[in-house]
């Protein structure tokens, strides 16, 4: 690879990078829409509906995606497609709000619902493309600071444009407040999506050039016997899914255990925000010494915990206690990021890695149904046995962190 083009494509990806903060921010899945979706009039199934569409919903759109993309030499046009959908979504929820008045809040849940559908559908589309063209634009000297740097700059970009969220929150009413967050979200996406087109794409003819995705299908089981680092990484990804996808419930247990308003789900944000710039430094560290593989080594340990800590400082502490929660959904929420990116790099080639990267979103079963089935099951028995399965359940995924066996690439 040039490496005038690598150092050109880190920059082209630092400027999206830095950008996206402010979207996560502003259309947080497990604080900002939670909030919003509650402020309607909805409830924990509600809850594990959105929280299904959100991260479900693209995982098993992704294989398909991945099955179009794979045999295309350039990947670019696609991921600004996505991108502009994702802007178009965005709007689309603002415009829903600034509706309010005249539409009944259970078709405004929907609409929202549908609007999220399209966001998180068109993000899976143009996450197969980011991530093939991130493990061919960058040498695989450069992959370990990239994504350290990425989790930094989107998390201090996340940090501003979460103080501010908060303000909006507080100072307007609803659903004023929610609408400007939308309006602001799809600005800054669409700011964000001038790195992308700046970027130098190479070409790259693979395998599958002239494959119809139907073909390509049928590659899949044999990588699924063959590749272990595969196998063992799907299996990780289902088995923290049941911890990972009960975030947006903490908030969910703490109205329920405490009085909140729209201010203290700024403040949860805030919180979580802070988590994720104090632990880079961190991670930087480990990465360095222990490459991905030892940050998901700390994010599984941490991710189980979470939940049996939110089950005992709901019962006994008091709220200006239990907001330690979101400073370590945070912490793993980071950790998350960047172990999960870094490994699926690693362990694929660039005439794979987008297949690769449908693969896993298409066997994550765990995260595209257990907040579905969360939501329900909480509402019948209660948080313990949902929290102490996903806890469970992540602990266990350590066992296969362990068979791992990656390297980075140099390609």
């Amino acid at each position: 690879m040039n490496q005038d083009n690598s150092q050109h494509n880190f920059r082209a990806f630092v400027w999206h990078a830095s950008w996206l903060g402010f979207t996560v921010t502003f259309t947080e899945v497990n604080t900002v829409l939670p909030g919003l979706i509650l402020e309607v009039g909805g409830s924990q199934i509600h809850i594990g509906i959105l929280t299904a569409i959100m991260i479900g919903a693209p995982m098993l759109t992704q294989l398909l995606f991945a099955g179009f993309l794979t045999p295309k030499p350039r990947k670019k046009p696609f991921l600004l497609a996505g991108i502009y959908l994702r802007v178009f979504a965005l709007s689309g929820v603002a415009w829903t709000l600034s509706q309010i008045s005249r539409i009944d809040p259970v078709y405004m849940i929907f609409l929202v619902y549908g609007w999220m559908l399209i966001f998180t559908t068109s993000g899976a589309f143009a996450g197969v493309s980011y991530t093939d063209i991130l493990g061919k634009s960058i040498a695989g000297d450069q992959r370990k600071r990239f994504f350290v740097l990425r989790q930094f700059l989107s998390s201090l970009g996340v940090l501003i444009s979460a103080i501010i969220a908060r303000e909006l929150l507080k100072r307007f009413t609803y659903p004023l407040n929610y609408e400007i967050l939308f309006i602001a979200a799809a600005g800054s996406l669409f700011l964000a999506s001038f790195g992308f087109i700046a970027l130098r794409e190479k070409p790259v003819a693979n395998r599958y050039e002239s494959s119809s995705a139907l073909e390509i299908f049928k590659f899949i089981p044999g990588y699924l016997r063959e590749d272990a680092n595969l196998r063992n990484f799907i299996l990780i990804n289902n088995l923290t899914g049941f911890a990972t996808t009960l975030m947006p419930f903490y908030v969910v247990l703490a109205k329920d255990t405490y009085s909140l308003g729209a201010k203290d789900i700024g403040n949860f944000l805030l919180i979580g925000i802070t988590g994720m710039i104090l632990s880079n430094f961190l991670w930087s560290k480990i990465v360095a010494k222990y490459s991905f593989k030892g940050v998901m080594v700390t994010w599984t340990i941490i991710g189980a915990s979470l939940p049996l800590l939110a089950l005992v400082l709901s019962g006994y502490a008091p709220y200006s206690v239990f907001q330690v929660i979101f400073f370590l959904s945070g912490v793993a929420m980071s950790a998350q990021k960047i172990s999960q990116g870094g490994i699926l790099i690693e362990i694929s080639e660039n005439d794979n890695r987008a297949l690769y990267s449908g693969i896993n979103g298409a066997f994550n079963l765990t995260i595209a149904l257990f907040p579905l089935i969360s939501g329900f099951v909480i509402a019948w028995l209660g948080y313990a046995p949902v929290f102490l399965l996903g806890s469970v359940a992540m602990i266990s995924a350590l066992f296969f962190v362990r068979r791992l066996n990656c390297e980075i690439s140099k390609a």
